[in-house]
């Protein structure tokens, strides 16, 4: 089942910047799909919610909130 990921608090203001498109790419294994500059992704092939929790958080260069649905 696909998942929706809601990223707190980045590209806003200058802060926790970075660019959607290229943790998209990083994360191609789970065809992960950007959408729109505001950390908010869908994942067609997540395989476990736990397993690609862990593989967003060691690709994101900060820490922030993450809210899988």
């Amino acid at each position: 089942m696909a998942l929706v990921v809601f990223l707190r608090g980045v590209n806003v203001g200058g802060h926790r910047s970075f660019r959607p498109s290229v943790l998209a790419r990083e994360l191609s294994d789970y065809d992960v799909v950007n959408i729109g500059a505001a950390g908010t992704f869908v994942v067609r092939h997540p395989e476990s919610r736990a397993q690609f929790r862990t593989a967003l958080l060691g690709k994101l260069p900060f820490k922030t909130e993450v809210m899988l649905c």
